[in-house]
């Protein structure tokens, strides 16, 4: 038995010499882990407008694609997609997922860039039940955003269109042209109210003008949490990881809101027709409104560090809190 002993104790005092490593092999304390490889030529899809200026330095990416039409950009929520990402509004890439999108949430880009403007019909200058009041996206976000802040205090006034440029063209005529009504209020979104309210057509009373920032309404009626918008999905892969991609995302949103003129720079790359076209918005107007108090909402946030605020804003849509299963 001692023989044994002492032919052992060697191989012991071996072993604890190399430290976590046996035979070259690592040695963790628990599972084992697989270090995910950081993935080059990361292809990403997203909306045109305010989501998209987060992603002004990759003006010339191929890689980075826009459409304009949201529910094209939600069909590609599935385990076919060509995306490793995917930016669309929070609510529709949560139920995307539980419906089985192999996608999980990673973050939020945008945190509401919605206003209320006056056309400068209002004599006394107040919104009040008895003003004409249009709102865009009936049974929609900014529809539900409206009623969760004001409740039904002014539904008799409300007259629906149908998509934010339709908000716009009220805005900007004083008329809702399919009803015939003066207006006085309209809910719209940046970056289209700057485009209306620097249009010379908007001087039809010569008053309208930013009457409130529904960001802020939110934030008083929820308690100061956040209104989340648009987030990024990221395509559920145990191969590799786009986690750089992301942190140079992240950083180039920084940048952009403490200093507008970034966004030029990134999308002066290619012209001012292509940038229109990719972005939904020119260079120097996506400057314009993130100096205007960051009008465009631009930020970067984890959906895993801002949890109770996305549960809020999901519940206005009548949707559960939300599982760590869920968040990248």
């Amino acid at each position: 038995m001692k023989k044994n002993i002492l032919i052992a104790l060697p191989m012991i005092l071996f072993m604890a010499s190399c430290g976590n490593h046996v035979l070259g092999w690592p040695v963790s304390d628990g599972p084992a882990s697989i270090t995910k490889v950081e993935k080059d030529n990361v292809k990403v899809i997203c909306p045109t407008g305010a989501p998209s200026v987060a992603f002004y330095n990759h003006a010339i990416d191929e890689n980075f694609e826009t459409n304009g039409t949201p529910s094209n950009i939600v069909s590609f929520l599935t385990s076919s997609s060509p995306y490793d990402a995917v930016v669309i509004d929070t609510v529709s890439g949560l139920k995307a997922i539980k419906n089985g999108a192999p996608f999980k949430m990673h973050s939020t880009l945008t945190f509401g860039n919605f206003f209320i403007a006056s056309t400068g019909h209002d004599e006394n200058k107040t919104l009040d039940p008895t003003d004409k009041i249009v709102l865009f996206g009936q049974n929609q976000t900014p529809d539900l955003i409206w009623h969760y802040i004001y409740g039904d205090t002014y539904d008799s006034s409300i007259e629906y269109v149908t998509a934010v440029s339709d908000a716009a063209a009220c805005l900007a005529s004083g008329k809702n042209v399919a009803t015939g009504s003066d207006v006085d209020y309209v809910f719209v979104a940046q970056p289209v109210l700057f485009a209306t309210l620097n249009n010379a057509n908007a001087k039809t009373y010569g008053k309208a003008g930013v009457y409130a920032n529904v960001q802020e309404l939110y934030k008083e009626k929820s308690g100061n949490k956040s209104m989340i918008q648009a987030s990024l999905f990221v395509k559920n892969q145990e191969e590799y990881s786009i986690e750089s991609y992301l942190k140079s995302l992240e950083n180039d949103i920084n940048a952009a809101v403490e200093d507008p003129n970034k966004v030029v720079e990134g999308m002066s790359k290619i012209s001012e027709d292509e940038a229109k076209a990719k972005f939904g918005i020119a260079a120097n107007a996506a400057k314009a409104v993130l100096s205007q108090n960051n009008g465009l909402g631009l930020g970067f946030k984890r959906a895993r560090d801002i949890k109770d605020d996305i549960n809020s804003f999901i519940s206005i849509f009548g949707m559960d809190a939300i599982s760590d299963e869920v968040i990248a």
